[in-house]
């Protein structure tokens, strides 16, 4: 029984020093494999990029396209937001301050309702959304950080991760 508990305990001790006695590899490369893999524009960073567009886009139609005047039928803003800078501050989690800003001018008529709703245009800011797309039907380029992501109808769209959360930074058509 001695016999067996001392051959036991020798293996453990070989196998535990074989698994101790690895190669290492030198401390700085491993961090440096992991940032090239983030970097890395994989399949599942273009999807997280193509879908922050879709939500993105989708945000704006709930703040400008969704309630209508009662007396005019014409559209006004959300009534969840206050007013227009309330809807702007809104958008600047989709979309960077300068483009949130180029949406809320856009929408922008100056006009309100007799219940003090502002007005809005009718006309869209994405007059060719993404929303009628796929994911097969636009290109996207760039790194896990910052990529374009480009419509067969001629739209380009900026995205940076900001914050762990892809925002829109520029919409050129």
């Amino acid at each position: 029984m001695r016999k067996l508990f001392a051959l036991l305990a020798v293996f453990t001790l070989a196998f535990a020093v074989i698994g101790c006695s690895n190669k290492e590899e030198p401390k700085g490369s491993e961090d440096t494999k992991k940032e090239e893999n983030k970097a890395e524009l994989t399949d599942q960073v273009k999807s997280k990029m193509y879908n922050a567009i879709r939500l993105a886009e989708n945000k704006v139609d709930t703040v400008y396209a969704n309630d209508t005047d009662e007396d005019t039928e014409k559209p006004v803003l959300n009534a969840t937001f206050a007013d227009e800078a309330a809807a702007e501050a809104f958008l600047t989690k989709y979309y960077s301050e300068d483009v949130a800003k180029q949406i809320s001018s856009h929408y922008s008529t100056g006009e309100k309702n007799k219940d003090g709703r502002p007005f809005v245009k009718e006309d869209p800011f994405f007059a060719k959304p993404i929303s009628g797309t796929t994911q097969d039907d636009v290109t996207i380029e760039g790194d896990a950080n910052k990529g374009t992501v480009k419509t067969k109808d001629g739209v380009t769209y900026t995205v940076e991760l900001k914050d762990g959360q892809y925002v829109i930074t520029g919409v050129e058509s």
